[in-house]
């Protein structure tokens, strides 16, 4: 069974913005693993839809109902994915043992832990810039008991994948600033939003009860010429352009006609 430091979580946790040439001590401690992954600590993990994709391809032995959750946000009136806890409270790629059954392609907010992460938009030049805070004394792995290591914040981030994951990010963060902006979406149905929430997330789901996926369903309704290449073999960066660039712009612009 996992470990649960939780005695040593801080939610409260002070917030510093920390510069790629900074350092700080920390380390993942396997004595602390699971902690951060069970829903009393963490109650919500916020998935992008790079983060979705992945996991999908990773964990095809889940339907996609038994990994995430879509929730409409009450500000924005778009769909936005989280991690579905188990019954138990678990996260679903949590092991027995406290180890990630998707580490390698762990989540955005799991793969920064223990910094959290702001986007940022230049109105003027619509560039995207990320700070990067560092909670301090958030968890066990602060502490010297966990023996912490000294790491400079971009050394911690230059992980397998992490920049592509940060230009994905960036892309959702552009993609859904100018949808509010062009989209009345507060006057969205609620089958709309279904739509609209499985043209981003579910493209590589098949439709209960169908042969066919979202992917050729939505394809044939938005009139998005097919592709020569089979869905089964679109990478999670492949489908996630697909979703935010092509897919999800025509759903909207359905809904203004």
């Amino acid at each position: 069974m996992p470990n649960n430091l939780n005695q040593y979580l801080n939610k409260q946790a002070t917030q510093t913005l920390i510069q790629e040439h900074e350092s700080f001590q920390f380390t993942c401690a396997k004595e602390c693993w699971g902690t951060c992954c069970i829903k009393e600590n963490v109650s919500l993990l916020q998935l992008s839809v790079y983060d979705v994709y992945k996991l999908l391809s990773k964990r095809t032995d889940l339907n996609i109902v038994n990994l995430i959750d879509i929730k409409i946000d009450e500000k924005t009136n778009l769909p936005k994915a989280f991690m579905k806890w188990k019954e138990n409270g678990w996260c679903p790629n949590l092991m027995e043992d406290g180890s990630c059954k998707v580490y390698m392609d762990r989540p955005f907010t799991c793969r920064i832990f223990p910094l959290s992460s702001e986007f940022m938009i230049n109105d003027s030049t619509g560039n995207i810039s990320v700070n990067y805070k560092l909670r301090e004394n958030l968890c066990y792995g602060f502490y010297k008991e966990a023996s912490p290591k000294e790491q400079t914040l971009k050394a911690f981030l230059f992980t397998d994948d992490f920049q592509n994951h940060e230009n994905l990010e960036k892309l959702e963060v552009s993609k859904r600033e100018e949808w509010i902006k062009k989209y009345d979406l507060k006057k969205s149905t609620n089958q709309q939003l279904l739509n609209l929430s499985q043209t981003m997330y579910c493209l590589k789901e098949k439709i209960t009860g169908k042969k066919d996926s979202f992917f050729d369903y939505y394809s044939e309704m938005l009139k998005i010429p097919k592709r020569s290449k089979r869905l089964e073999i679109f990478s999670p960066g492949e489908l996630t352009k697909i979703a935010l660039e092509e897919f999800v712009p025509r759903m909207l612009e359905k809904f203004k006609s």
